[in-house]
């Protein structure tokens, strides 16, 4: 396949063994987007281009037909600026590098680059017992959401990356139990009364595929769900029920305590990648 200019899936590798753990993935992606895999590394020296496979843990069958990328600086800002330069789809990485420690959720820096981007980033959790492959084909996205503005107001990106990715969507409604329904401009919660759902339910969702489906229901297959609990157990065991690829999350690029709970317990335990889309 010949593949375009842009828009580029970019892959920060830091010469650690743990950040290959998401070269699959971005290989996978830049494959089924059909664009280029642009592989960035952060260096206070530059390292010739004869040594610099060998420096990031990659075969010459892996850097073949990639596009190899040498920065300096700050590596958040150096990475977030190229890739803005680039125009680049999407940031598939590892959740850890170098100073991997098990204990903490993601690392330092790949924690920075989660908060700061705004482009997509898909993330690969270091302890994964199988990460993905070139071959990787992510046929069902999982979304799980709770009605709140920055779930529903990501629902266009989501469809829009299944669309490229010839992927269905599930989308999972996730009502928790003595919590207030969100609030707010573009809150969308589920309906009152569950316990009716001759009624309810099939009206609720008619209202969501009238306000976020319609324009992509002729190339993405959707169905929706309903379920009450903690989000993060509903959701990890929804995917493994339904054979879920990816999970996609909406957040606000927060990690403070309370905050992005749902994200932060998902990052935690998944066997799946993790898709993080920034919505205001």
């Amino acid at each position: 396949m010949r593949k375009k200019e842009g828009p580029a899936v970019i892959l920060p590798l830091d010469g650690s063994d743990i950040s290959t753990t998401a070269y699959g993935a971005a290989a996978a992606l830049a494959d089924l987007l059909g664009t280029s895999l642009h592989v960035v590394h952060v260096t206070e020296a530059k390292i010739g281009e004869e040594h610099l496979l060998e420096r990031l843990k990659l075969s010459p069958a892996e850097g073949k037909g990639v596009t190899l990328r040498q920065l300096q600086g700050s590596v958040v800002e150096s990475l977030l600026q190229y890739a803005l330069s680039v125009d680049a789809h999407l940031i598939v990485m590892s959740g850890h590098g170098e100073t991997y420690n098990q204990r903490h959720l993601a690392g330092s820096t790949a924690l920075a680059i989660m908060q700061h981007a705004t482009i997509p980033i898909l993330v690969i959790r270091s302890g994964m017992e199988r990460h993905p492959e070139p071959g990787w084909r992510p046929a069902k996205m999982l979304v799980p959401l709770d009605g709140s503005p920055e779930t529903t107001n990501a629902m266009h990106q989501v469809f829009h990356l299944a669309k490229e990715l010839h992927a269905d969507v599930d989308v999972l409604h996730i009502a928790v139990l003595g919590k207030e329904p969100p609030k707010g401009r573009g809150a969308y919660s589920s309906p009152r009364y569950l316990d009716y759902p001759h009624y309810d339910w099939p009206a609720w969702s008619e209202e969501f595929i009238r306000r976020f489906y319609m324009p992509h229901r002729e190339e993405v297959k959707l169905r929706l769900f309903h379920r009450e609990g903690d989000p993060v157990t509903v959701t990890l065991d929804f995917a493994q029920e339904e054979g879920a690829d990816l999970i996609a999350l909406s957040w606000h690029g927060h990690m403070q305590r309370k905050l992005a709970s749902t994200v932060k317990g998902i990052l935690r335990r998944t066997e799946l990648p993790v898709l993080l889309i920034r919505t205001e």
